[in-house]
């Protein structure tokens, strides 16, 4: 049985009257370290606490207060003995300014705040005489430091305030005979060890808050309640060290904490990384991985071993790092890749990419930092890691006779081949891009000139103007140039499909005259191969106003001399004065228009050839379809145009009667001018279309016809020489003098109307193909009277 606890320190202050007085009063220099600035700090913050709290602490006194008077009249007996033979009793209380204190803990019982911070926390002890000890206790508080000691049942810490280590000691006998223990709960860490006799438990420098405290008193030599090893953790930097290998440098020495390694500005990839760090405060290490050049990802490395490669003349094109253990509770990692074609991107941490994936750009520097959790990097953290995607480019042309085609798409061709048909207008438009920027784009127009540039889907060219495109050019803006290359080509007349061009150069033609008819166009990222660029734009020499650019049917020599071929060598003479009929134009190797002929080739220049009618004849053998026999008893219309049609080979595959059947139609009786009155097989009856509704008819098949009412027929030998059939509202029989009855619908009614085909002439005689009375050539007096009532004529050309 132990001896009552008052016998024991009548021997033990024996013992203290031999001691010096300077150890005595050890306790008392410690507790009078404080600044008064403390004291006031301290003194404020007990009365704020205590006075929101009375009616707590009063009932925690009253408690105290009993519990010690009933120890106080307990007898001498041997049960009474064995009470005050235990050890005194502890109790401690937690507060925080939202809950208020905490109802109090005894020995060893653990005081906390779920994921909340304590700002201050008092100790009481019982069991034992005044003079014979007591405990002391104080706090380090964020933004003050260490306070000064507070002794037993007073308020350490500053409401609103968070507690981040505590330091608590014995003092006097008590000290000599027990250790007290505490341990504390930290933000980020959880529960660390105990700590003992006056050693600080909990974190410095870290900014984290104590959400728990436990403390237990023992007797010296008994075993404390827990592990020990690390009560607190001051706070220091680590530091991160990296290196790269780099193309014809190799290992480049160490960097670390933010500084540059790698090169700017000399084209040299970064092969190889090696990461480590070191002067850690807490466990745990670093992982680091790379995307390299025709591999790919590579798995996870640690703790300075390489990533990427060395000696293979392969790329690093992205990165991903990250911290391990506990270091990566506390902090963060941040790094910044300097990739080719975007330069710095910006910061990426804690595992995520950074550099691009697709473009096939090299990383050539890096930058680390190693900061505490939730502090802050300067510089943007938006755009790391740039994966690539193709961008769709969709183009859109204005056709003529056919208005805006349906739009296409990356290589597509849009407009027409081989129909002889100008595009007057293009759209152009870039989505899905993985970079910002836009597109922009111009055309050189008939009459006009070049354009202003327009940009994403807006117009170029001119609509329902007639004015054909002749060249444009495309570039591309913003970042979006930096990565990509933009190719286009050109069909244009004559020379069918020019070479590619790219990234603003012409393509097309200019002073010939010659219109754009197709365009393809395509986007290429910078690091891939695009299509060959080259003969992409036709300019005429400067002189070409000197030569015939649409070349006459028939010229005069105007000097003894020819040309036997494309390259202009010099023929045989032909007297000056000579006709000869011409059978189409082209170039020769300068850019020069030339022209073919049964001779051989002729320069256009106007200075050796005159155009002239001297002598002009044509005809063309249409094939020949008699509207009676085929049951179309009204069909002189229809009939004129399919046999037109066929000559021209433009019927699309349909025969006579569907073409004939697909004449526009109104009532009988109706206003010819808006379709077909009635049914071309009607027997009887004034039946017609006029050519205002028979010119589109015409156009379906072929394009380019014209209604040409109104001319004389010196202009029908002009059409004719451009080889267009003509259709003519004249008479019948054989062209007989009309007969008119009245009006009808704004035009004169011509009993004997008829309508025929006229298909040559040689001088003053026309050829007319009838698709009643057969083929004749008639004068041009006969034919001229047949068609003056109206002048109705249609010209039909594909």
């Amino acid at each position: 049985m132990k001896k009552n606890l008052g016998y024991l320190f009548v021997g033990i202050m024996a013992s203290f009257m031999i001691m010096p007085t300077a150890v005595l009063a050890e306790d008392e220099v410690n507790n009078s370290e404080n600044t008064s600035e403390s004291q006031s700090i301290e003194q404020s913050t007990e009365k704020v606490i205590e006075s929101t709290e009375v009616q707590s602490s009063d009932m925690i006194s009253s408690s105290t207060e009993n519990e010690s008077a009933e120890k106080r009249a307990t007898t001498d007996t041997t049960d009474t003995i064995e009470l005050r033979s235990e050890q005194p009793k502890l109790e401690y209380s937690i507060y925080n300014k939202k809950i208020g204190w905490q109802v109090g803990q005894e020995n060893g019982g653990s005081s906390s705040f779920s994921n909340d911070k304590i700002e201050a926390f008092k100790v009481g002890i019982d069991g034992i005489e005044a003079s014979l000890g007591s405990i002391q206790y104080r706090a380090h508080v964020s933004d003050i430091g260490w306070q000064s000691y507070v002794s037993a049942n007073e308020i350490s810490g500053v409401s609103g305030k968070r507690l981040e280590a505590i330091q608590i000691q014995l003092t006097g006998t008590l000290k000599a005979n027990y250790d007290i223990y505490y341990r504390v709960k930290v933000q980020n860490f959880g529960w660390l060890d105990w700590a003992v006799n006056g050693r600080s438990a909990g974190t410095t420098a870290f900014s984290y808050q104590i959400e728990g405290i436990q403390i237990q008193l023992k007797e010296k030599g008994q075993a404390a309640p827990g592990a020990t090893k690390r009560p607190a953790v001051q706070y220091k930097q680590p530091n991160i060290k990296y290196q790269s290998h780099i193309k014809n440098i190799g290992w480049q020495a160490s960097k670390s904490n933010g500084q540059t390694s790698g090169t700017i500005g000399q084209n040299k990839r970064l092969e190889a990384l090696k990461i480590a760090v070191d002067n850690a405060p807490v466990a745990g290490g670093i992982e680091y991985r790379s995307h390299v050049q025709d591999i790919g990802w590579q798995n996870y490395v640690s703790n300075n071993s390489i990533t990427g490669t060395v000696g293979k003349q392969k790329q690093v094109e992205a990165l991903s790092i990250r911290l391990t253990g506990e270091l990566a509770k506390h902090f963060e990692v941040y790094y910044r890749v300097h990739a080719k074609n975007f330069g710095w991107l910006d910061w990426a941490s804690n595992g995520q990419n950074a550099g691009t994936a697709g473009f096939s750009y090299q990383l050539e520097s890096i930058e680390m930092k190693l900061v505490r959790k939730g502090a802050n990097v300067s510089g943007a953290k938006k755009r790391y890691f740039i994966p690539f995607k193709q961008p769709t480019i969709s183009y859109q042309s204005h056709v003529q006779d056919l208005g805006w085609q349906a739009s296409k798409k990356n290589g597509q061709t849009s407009g027409t081949v081989g129909k002889s048909k100008r595009v007057e207008a293009i759209k152009i438009n870039i989505d899905n891009a993985p970079v910002s920027g836009g597109i922009q784009y111009r055309s050189h127009v008939q009459d006009y000139g070049w354009q202003n540039y327009v940009s994403s889907n807006q117009l170029s060219g001119t609509v329902g103007k007639a004015k054909r495109v002749e060249a444009f050019d495309i570039r591309l803006t913003g970042e979006l140039s930096k990565h990509f290359n933009v190719y286009y080509r050109t069909h244009a007349e004559y020379f069918g499909w020019l070479g590619w061009n790219k990234n603003g150069g012409i393509s097309g033609t200019s002073g010939y005259g010659f219109r754009l008819e197709g365009l393809d166009i395509v986007l290429v990222k910078k690091e891939s191969k695009g299509p060959v660029v080259s003969n992409n734009y036709k300019q005429a020499p400067g002189d070409i106003k000197n030569y015939y650019m649409n070349a006459p049917k028939r010229i005069e020599l105007k000097t003894r001399y020819y040309y036997t071929d494309r390259s202009l060598r010099r023929g045989n003479d032909i007297a000056a004065g000579t006709v000869i009929n011409v059978k189409r134009r082209v170039l020769d190797k300068n850019g020069y228009p030339i022209l073919e002929t049964p001779y051989g080739y002729v320069t256009a220049g106007k200075n050796i050839v005159t155009a002239t009618n001297k002598g002009q004849k044509t005809f063309m053998d249409v094939p020949y379809y008699n509207q009676m026999t085929m049951g179309y008893p009204n069909g002189c219309e229809e009939f004129s145009l399919y046999m037109a049609l066929e000559y021209l080979g433009a019927t699309h595959g349909q025969n006579v009667h569907q073409v004939t059947n697909a004449v526009p139609k109104v009532p009988s009786w109706g206003n010819p001018h808006e379709g077909f009155n009635g049914n071309p097989t009607d027997r009887y009856g004034f039946h017609t279309i006029y050519p205002r509704a028979f010119t589109p008819y015409a156009k379906r098949y072929a394009p380019n016809s014209r209604d040409i009412s109104g001319v004389d027929t010196g202009q029908f030998k002009e059409e004719l020489m451009k080889g267009n059939p003509i259709v003519v509202w004249g008479t019948y029989p054989y062209l007989a003098a009309p007969r008119i009855d009245g009006t009808y619908y704004g035009s004169l009614k011509v009993a004997n109307l008829h309508v025929w085909l006229v298909t040559g002439f040689d001088g003053n005689s026309f050829h007319v193909t009838d698709p009643i009375y057969g083929t004749m050539w008639v004068s041009e007096g006969t034919l001229a009277l047949s068609y003056s009532p109206n002048k109705m004529a249609v010209s039909i050309d594909k």
